[in-house]
């Protein structure tokens, strides 16, 4: 009578058996997890690999949404002559050296950047140095700032900043400090944005599309205004020390397709 105990037996077969349905499951579990994460990993690699040099993205805009002139007439005007009254911009090269802590990547947009604004009629070439810069581009961590700011006489630093230095409307030098301990991503939209004040469009403006819009949004790329406008600014036939008046009137009949190629 006492083998009525292997009754037992099926008992134990069954907590296996739910022992093994529950490994399963957590094994599935395991493989959808890391299934999920390899997509989330590709997908953050196919974010950042539009900044890199070999890429098919471009930070210059020749949408054909800009119906006229007058958008960047009016740009010009918001972001430069609403301050300096007459055209200031570069008229010999600009040598960049970076120092701090750039990463890989970031030497890999800046790179890009020149080589985009190096198509820019009219601007004198932009390149890399290792000495006699007239532009510095420091990378720092948040906790340098300030003293990068006071190094450098600078106000205060979100994220990055320019100051230019110019002299009878010619710019001729500059300090860009850009804080690298932001995202990546993000980090690529500050150095942009400095760049575009770094030619000369010193204000923001409150196009929310432009790179250096007030609210303070990144964007990856020039708007399609603000590259007509750098077009515009740089064209040979607009001269330091012209007017909002004069420039207008130059832009008066021209072909928008000749100053977009």
């Amino acid at each position: 009578m006492n083998n009525i105990h292997y009754i037992e037996k099926p008992k134990g077969i069954h907590t296996i058996q739910k022992k093994s349905f529950f490994n399963k499951t957590f094994l599935l579990f395991g493989v959808v997890i890391t299934v999920v994460g390899l997509i989330c990993i590709v997908g953050l690699q196919t974010n950042t690999d539009h900044f890199k040099p070999d890429s098919t993205f471009h930070f210059l805009n020749d949408s054909e949404d800009v119906i006229d002139f007058s958008y960047g007439l009016n740009f010009i005007y918001e972001t430069q002559l609403s301050r300096v009254r007459t055209i200031e911009k570069w008229s010999s090269p600009i040598k960049i050296k970076y120092e701090g802590n750039p990463t890989k990547e970031d030497i890999a947009v800046l790179k890009r950047i020149i080589k985009e604004f190096n198509t820019i009629n009219g601007l004198p070439e932009m390149k890399i140095v290792n000495k006699d810069e007239n532009v510095l581009l420091v990378y720092t961590p948040k906790e340098s700032l300030p003293t990068i700011q006071e190094k450098y006489n600078l106000s205060e630093i979100d994220k990055g900043i320019c100051r230019r230095r110019s002299e009878n409307g010619e710019i001729i030098s500059a300090v860009l400090v850009i804080e690298s301990d932001i995202s990546q991503e993000y980090k690529n939209s500050v150095v942009l944005h400095e760049f575009f004040h770094l030619v000369g469009f010193y204000e923001h403006s409150f196009d929310k599309t432009s790179v250096i819009n007030r609210d303070g949004e990144a964007v990856p790329k020039l708007s399609a205004v603000d590259t007509l406008s750098f077009k515009m600014l740089y064209h040979p036939e607009i001269t330091i020390g012209m007017t909002y008046e004069e420039i207008s009137t130059y832009y008066q009949n021209k072909d928008m397709n000749e100053i977009l190629k």
